[in-house]
């Protein structure tokens, strides 16, 4: 499923060259630098790469019918399906001086608890027998954004400033690359590594199996000071395992 997936994206001609919104009357918008909207265009190349797989493999692709549920993709033999594939589609951006980059995973606070794990999930987690993340970074291209307010035409596509480059992918089961610390922010994010491109397609996480992943962030505490009398990281949940 990953080849096939990594080698759909390679081949998407000029996926990565999204300039625009095109409206009925043919008027390009061009895009601005806002992440939520350059995440949703990669979010959009992705989908054509599951679908091909969907279809090779003989399998029903669901989305998400409300917002903010997870998984971006849902594939499965059937509804009755026990072993559901998860795929979650994650953007981020990194500095031209910098390597290293992070996302955020989802919710530990939610689904993935057996007691609320239909909350915020098309199928209870359960349900589902993998969980895989598919990961866009790119640099932002300074000095590209359109800020002329101008309208542009199908004539004109090529003069369209892109606000974005050098655009990397890679597809890792989410366990493989999850981190011990909460994401950025105030909301209940599991936080991944940080790392490179190579990490990321390696899997360099920290947990041994998914089945520790799962205990741990099962068991992680929303403050500092609850993790205080409990554990704030993996050496400190192995540790009390110790005899």
């Amino acid at each position: 499923m990953r080849d096939f997936i990594l080698n759909a994206l390679e081949e998407i001609q000029n996926g990565y060259s999204l300039c625009g919104i095109v409206d009925r009357r043919a008027r390009v918008y061009p895009l601005g630098s806002d992440t939520k909207v350059i995440s949703t265009l990669f979010e959009i190349v992705a989908r054509q790469a599951v679908v091909s797989y969907a279809d090779k493999a003989g399998m029903e692709l669901v989305e998400p019918t409300k917002q903010n549920h997870y998984p971006d993709f849902t594939l499965m033999r059937d509804e009755g399906d026990r072993e559901k594939i998860a795929l979650d589609v994650k953007t981020t951006y990194r500095k031209e001086s910098q390597t290293r980059f992070g996302f955020t995973l989802g919710s530990y606070t939610s689904y993935i608890h057996p007691e609320t794990e239909g909350k915020n999930i098309v199928f209870p987690y359960s349900h589902y027998g993998e969980h895989w993340i598919i990961g866009f970074v790119y640099k932002r291209a300074e000095g590209k954004r359109d800020t002329s307010g101008r309208i542009y035409s199908f004539d004109t596509l090529r003069q369209i400033p892109i606000p974005f480059d050098d655009v990397e992918v890679f597809m890792q089961e989410k366990w493989r690359i999850a981190g011990d610390r909460a994401g950025s922010g105030n909301t209940a994010n599991v936080g991944s590594i940080s790392g490179t491109i190579e990490d990321f397609s390696d899997g360099n996480g920290v947990f041994a199996s998914e089945a520790e992943f799962l205990e741990y962030w099962r068991g992680y505490k929303r403050t500092s000071q609850e993790r205080r009398s409990a554990y704030s990281n993996i050496h400190e949940f192995r540790g009390r395992e110790a005899p």
